[in-house]
């Protein structure tokens, strides 16, 4: 059976007669399918991410919705606006059977993929649809009969598309009714989340949060104070007002004394929709012999680079989300640094901050340290027992360093852990319940780590809730700041110790593969060795390895990709190159679709040769 576009109007609805010259136009043929076009587990996750709003909401509707007609052979299938299928819930001998035609997560269903479906058409009509057997563009679709509804986000953008599909001996009207209805559930659950979080507007924490708050509208003026800023400050006098205002109360982050008492004022929330007030909180500082107990803040961070500043902006930001963080970069670029002022930053800094550094841990040891062990376990272990790096974290953050040189049995370990957000100690039955929030830091390549077997894919995604990749200081616009600053700290330099211009010039010419570390060290190296003279280009070239200095055309060849852009694209380049410009075979290789690979190199401007 082939499609009759000729077919009498009056039985053929008019949207899908459009819907088949769209198909023709675009050079589709009913007797073939493209059943390639799919999204690899990397590129799954990352839709996954995008829309973990849409999911979190629509996941718990989709299985009421799916017990209530079950015994029916059918399907309930989520798509992203860009026709990908995202999640899926239904019949396990139904499944098998749509898995034939690709109808599964991962697949691409617009129509110039699949040809006229209900996801595809329904996208492109705006409108709920209803598709049923030979209506399908392709005949390997004629089975089908489907229903979609698209998903409207509360400010009115698509967000998704919910289909239901069956076999076509299965039809019945009131499918496009129910998927409607059920995609009316799934916004109004949005909806709601959106209203209470600004009908909340941090509500809960006036009441109940221990730190000072302080609301103050976009001019400066405190409107509003909890409790504990009540005991701290008093009442609305002017003078609190004095010690907030004076620039701009967005970018708020400073420390200020209040009755002899020290605070660091941070953001902690804003009216995103007209920026008219702001929420700011007053942390106080413990003092032991002036210092604070926070080690690093991000004010502790110095510089003047453009790249850097963007990555120290994500992670403010990041601060504020509880969710797992990645770090990554080279050795010495601040990994620690980032952090522990992540954790300064966020609603967990008055608990603990725990540093595990994975590769420094033996093998046999690593585990029992992490989730710790019950009296008796192995042979030399304490007599009450020991709670692991996770308890200690409790409430606060635990820093897994060098996550990327964790052996694999410990990482089964760990991702168990993540997920059921409990610990059972080494030798020990009880499931222990902890509230920690994770952020991992690598220097390694994770991803040819998880290519070569070294690290599993799935803790990766878990970890990497969102990723910050620290630039190298080769590639850093401010070095010369960066050395200043460095010299100024140093207790032995004189108030002579400066840097030649010939010494300048070393600084920028240099790779610094051991980066800040080196430069540290270098520096302070040459300051003592200067005796109170000037530190020159051959004091630093005596303590640097001069095989690692740069010249313009190596420092292009050899510099790591700055963005993720970059890095899809050489990635994409390396496979061609390996496969001779074979696009299945690249795409294999890069576990992606071959016209998801098209697509991309179109986007990159990507021209490769054989």
């Amino acid at each position: 059976m082939s499609v009759n576009i000729s077919a009498d109007k009056g039985t053929i609805p008019a949207f899908i007669q459009e819907s088949w010259q769209r198909c023709i136009s675009k050079g589709l043929q009913p007797s073939m399918m493209d059943k390639e076009d799919m999204l690899g587990a990397f590129e799954l996750a990352e839709y996954h991410d995008r829309y973990a709003e849409l999911l979190y909401h629509s996941s718990p509707i989709l299985e009421e919705v799916y017990h209530s007609i079950n015994g029916l052979e059918s399907i309930l299938l989520l798509a992203a606006p860009e026709g990908y299928i995202i999640e899926t819930v239904g019949d396990p001998a139904f499944i098998r059977h749509a898995d034939n035609v690709s109808l599964r997560k991962g697949a691409n269903w617009l129509e110039e993929s699949k040809g006229t479906n209900a996801i595809g058409t329904a996208i492109v009509e705006k409108n709920p649809v209803l598709i049923h057997g030979s209506q399908h563009f392709h005949q390997d679709n004629h089975f089908l009969t489907c229903a979609a509804s698209p998903i409207y986000h509360p400010d009115g953008h698509l967000l998704g598309v919910l289909n239901l599909s069956s076999h076509q001996q299965n039809y019945h009207p009131f499918s496009i009714s129910l998927v409607q209805r059920v995609a009316d559930s799934i916004k109004q659950a949005l909806l709601l989340s959106h209203t209470q979080k600004r009908e909340k507007n941090l509500y809960f924490i006036y009441d109940s949060y221990p730190d000072p708050l302080i609301t103050l509208d976009k001019e400066g003026k405190v409107t509003d104070l909890n409790s504990a800023a009540s005991h701290v400050i008093g009442t609305l006098e002017k003078q609190v007002s004095n010690i907030v205002s004076g620039t701009d109360p967005l970018v708020l982050e400073r420390r200020v004394s209040i009755k002899d008492q020290e605070f660091l004022v941070q953001t902690l929330g804003k009216n995103m929709e007209h920026q008219s007030s702001v929420t700011v909180r007053l942390k106080k500082q413990k003092l032991i012999d002036g210092l604070t107990t926070n080690r690093y803040q991000f004010t502790d961070i110095i510089s003047n680079d453009p790249q850097m500043n963007q990555t120290i902006s994500i992670a403010k930001r990041a601060s504020a989300l509880d969710i797992s963080l990645l770090i990554t970069g080279e050795s010495g670029t601040g990994k620690e640094l980032f952090a522990q002022s992540i954790h300064g930053y966020s609603l967990r800094s008055d608990k603990p901050f725990i540093a595990v550094n994975c590769s420094a841990i033996p093998e046999n040891l690593l585990e029992s340290e992490l989730f710790g062990y019950e009296k008796g376990a192995f042979t030399g272990a304490k007599s009450g027992g020991h709670k692991g790096k996770f308890e200690a974290a409790d409430g606060g953050t635990l820093f897994l360093d060098e996550i990327g040189d964790m052996p694999l049995q410990a990482q089964a370990s760990l991702l168990r852990v993540l997920q059921e957000r409990s610990v059972t100690r080494v030798g020990g039955h009880a499931s222990i319940p902890i509230d920690v929030r994770v952020i991992a830091a690598t220097n390694k390549d994770l991803q040819k780590e998880m290519e070569a077997g070294e690290f599993r894919a799935d803790l990766f995604f878990r970890l990497c809730g969102l990723s910050l990749k620290l630039p190298n200081l080769r590639s850093r616009k401010d070095l010369l700041l960066l050395a200043e600053y460095i010299l100024a700290d140093l207790p032995y330099k004189s108030e002579y110790t400066e840097l030649t211009v010939e010494a300048k010039t070393f600084i920028l010419e240099y790779s610094w593969p051991g980066n800040f570390r080196e430069l540290q060290n270098v520096l302070g190296q040459a300051a003592f060795l200067a005796d109170k003279g000037p530190i020159t280009r051959d004091m630093l070239v005596a303590l640097c390895p001069v095989s690692s200095i740069t010249n313009e055309e190596g420092a292009i060849a050899d510099r790591e990709p700055r963005n993720f852009q970059e890095q899809e694209t050489q990635l994409i380049r390396n496979a061609l190159e390996r496969t001779g410009g074979n696009i299945s075979n690249a795409a294999k290789q890069l576990d992606i679709g071959r016209n998801t690979l098209y697509r991309k190199m179109k986007k990159y401007g990507i021209n490769f040769q054989k």
